[in-house]
């Protein structure tokens, strides 16, 4: 179970000058959603406020293909960062 209480995590758009850039930050292009995704879990992965949290996956859930077990948190947002990579 993941108990986290009074977290706020804010992202902020980057500011950017050409409008075509601007466009990229609003995507809906798959790759670029994937890879916003992807640098998003690796920066919570590196805040110091989930070191040494766990995960506990539950029996069933090997059918979304995760094992079941207690996981680190931290290294468990980096593994999903690297499988969606």
């Amino acid at each position: 179970m993941i108990k986290i209480e009074n977290l706020t995590v804010n992202i902020h758009k980057m500011t950017v000058e050409q409008d075509d850039d601007n466009e990229l930050l609003e995507s809906q292009i798959p790759a670029v959603v994937r890879d916003e995704l992807v640098s998003t879990l690796r920066i919570i992965s590196e805040d110091s406020r989930f070191s040494g949290q766990t995960v506990v996956i539950p029996e069933g859930c090997e059918q979304y293909g995760f094992a079941q077990g207690e996981f680190d948190l931290p290294q468990l947002l980096e593994f999903l960062a690297d499988m969606l990579e």
